[in-house]
């Protein structure tokens, strides 16, 4: 018998492969996150999020521009033309007080996911991790009720995507690469500075604040859903899935603002259940994260 968290695993691993996310890099966007239109700074609130070591991801932690720039200005500058840390100072001089941007807004997201491929993912379930995923509806448990029942039935499922894209912008004029590089590979001595708290240690080790980055987010757009469980639900379990399908099934959890949802229970209480996400809308359901060795190759 599968627990609901074991489900959510086989799946996103299926997911994941047909979209191109390798794990342990790809991580889960619970819920997906509809990009409001021409807001470029909600979109680039993903790329600014420090990531957890969760397979959730979720923007708005520790912010990557703020630790970013502590670092610059703890460090020491070399004399050298071409320094790559007074070269980081420069920059984040002139950028000054301006929130962080990176190279490619909302505007760009959309004509590049106006290229972008179709895909299609299918995914079949024969019938206790702490993952952290939610049940068979939004923020609900996965290890008791309905959504147990769920994960233990025999599970058919077809996604189809019109548009998927992986979103890769790369930060602004605020941001030098060389200068991570440079001190990632550098343990002890210049450029860090011996009298400042901010140590390779504080920034790259187990505790450091800079130990993973996102690289990317899968962006898709015109998602339709249709899955069908062998589960038998109860009146009372028919009823209690009606009451929370507004607040997005799995596998997405998009909410009734963001999709079109509709169940229905045969005689046998066996659930069929499509979920149509909002036309022509990109929405984020994914990330892709790696660690600073991985990221800064070291």
């Amino acid at each position: 018998m599968a627990s609901f968290d074991e489900l959510q695993e086989i799946f996103v691993a299926q997911e994941f492969a047909m979209l191109g996310y390798a794990a342990p890099a790809g991580r889960v966007l619970q819920p997906p996150s509809l990009l409001p239109a021409g807001n470029d700074e909600a979109l680039w609130a993903f790329f600014n999020t420090i990531p957890s070591n969760s397979q959730i991801y979720a923007p708005g932690g520790d912010k990557f521009f703020t630790a970013y720039s502590a670092l610059i200005d703890s460090l020491i500058a070399g004399d050298g033309v071409l320094d790559p840390v007074a070269a980081a100072k420069r920059r984040l001089a002139s950028w000054g007080h301006k929130p962080p941007a990176w190279n490619v807004g909302y505007a760009g997201l959309k004509k590049q996911l106006a290229v972008a491929p179709s895909v299609s993912v299918g995914f079949g379930n024969q019938a206790e991790p702490d993952s952290g995923f939610w049940g068979l509806w939004g923020d609900s448990p996965a290890v008791s009720g309905p959504s147990a029942k769920f994960a233990a039935a025999n599970l058919s499922v077809d996604i189809s995507i019109f548009k998927a894209l992986s979103f890769t912008p790369t930060p602004g004029d605020w941001y030098v690469s060389s200068v991570l590089s440079l001190v990632h590979s550098t343990p002890s001595g210049l450029p860090w500075n011996p009298n400042s708290p901010i140590t390779w240690q504080s920034t790259f080790g187990p505790d450091g604040n800079l130990q993973r980055f996102l690289t990317s987010l899968m962006v898709v757009s015109d998602m339709r859903v249709h899955f069908h469980s062998s589960a038998a639900f109860s009146a009372a379990d028919q009823q209690l899935i009606q009451q929370n399908a507004a607040a997005g099934l799995w596998p997405y959890y998009l909410g009734a603002g963001d999709a079109s949802t509709s169940v229905r229970f045969d005689k046998a209480g066996q659930m069929t259940a499509s979920i149509i996400s909002e036309a022509n809308t990109p929405i984020a359901i994914a990330a892709n994260v790696l660690t600073a060795a991985q990221y800064l190759g070291g």
